[in-house]
């Protein structure tokens, strides 16, 4: 049935399936087979593929229910925003792959560095940069946050534990030896240190780590302060509850750095809105979306 499935999507791409109607059909039929697939299943876009496993624990079978990738909006505001001569994303929590495969294959001039901690992400997010013959991405095995040594990865991937949405989290402390392991953290500040970064280089950060978002986002306040440089994060239940979550430290740091919070429309926020967004949500949601730091006039359109 493997066969049959890869068949029928190496004949049928997925971005054929444009319309909500196109896409019913194709959830549809997807349905009727999914529990006779193991996968993986190289899905083709108009200008890269992915791997994408049908598992119910497996985060990449997103594709296959909704028919594309995530965070259309997300990605579209970071494309139109890297226009420069020279210009770097930094995909954090980079999975994969989703958010630089995408950029890679779209914005003109980028270099894309893509770090990722887990053994097991690392490895796809290799392959699918292989399997795309793909130059410009730069895949990082390290986690990030405002410290330099080691911490704990939890490996979520292929666990019905559901501490997180994505492939894991870190954390100070050891959760389970059944699926946490050390890794090395560094911070963006020390990691881009010895770069020769040219003042008509234009930086976009995606940072997606399940609760350390903005330790990772303390370690890259020298980038934020030196050069065109904007955030997406996304702000979660986990970053409530991370141990380091203080209302005070990061309203300083906004302040310092002369940073403004918007939505992905352009709305302008303070933390006080994005914390009873959080408050809101039911126990079946843990997010409450993505959110832009940035010194700078962007186009939102």
């Amino acid at each position: 049935m493997d066969t049959f499935f890869q068949n029928f999507c190496n004949k049928y791409p997925i971005y054929l399936f444009n319309t909500k109607f196109k896409k019913k059909i194709f959830y549809i039929f997807f349905s009727l087979i999914q529990f006779f697939l193991k996968g993986p299943f190289l899905i083709k876009f108009k200008l890269f593929s992915i791997f994408v496993y049908p598992d119910k624990n497996d985060y990449t079978r997103y594709i296959l229910t909704r028919v594309s990738l995530p965070d259309i909006s997300e990605r579209k505001l970071i494309i139109n925003n890297l226009t420069n001569h020279k210009n770097i994303f930094i995909d954090c929590g980079a999975n994969s792959g989703f958010y630089s495969l995408d950029i890679s294959t779209q914005v003109k001039n980028v270099e894309i560095y893509a770090f990722e901690p887990s053994d097991k992400e690392f490895m796809f997010l290799n392959k699918n940069i292989e399997i795309n013959n793909i130059k410009n991405i730069t895949p990082v095995k390290l986690a990030l946050g405002d410290e330099i040594g080691e911490i704990y990865f939890n490996d979520m991937r292929s666990s019905n534990l559901n501490f997180a949405s994505g492939g894991g989290y870190v954390s100070k402390n050891l959760v389970d030896k059944s699926f946490s392991y050390k890794v090395n953290i560094t911070t963006l500040n020390n990691y881009f240190n010895s770069f020769k970064i040219t003042e008509d280089t234009s930086i976009f950060i995606k940072i997606d780590l399940e609760g350390y978002d903005f330790n990772a986002i303390y370690g890259a306040s020298e980038l934020l302060e030196k050069y065109d440089c904007s955030i997406i994060f996304e702000f979660s239940k986990m970053i409530i509850n991370n141990e380091d979550y203080s209302p005070e430290k990061i309203n300083n740091f906004i302040k310092q750095h002369n940073l403004k919070i918007y939505d992905i429309y352009g709305k302008g926020l303070s933390l006080n809105d994005l914390e009873r967004k959080i408050q809101q949500l039911d126990n079946a949601h843990d997010t409450c979306g993505n959110y832009i730091l940035t010194k700078k006039n962007l186009n939102f359109s």
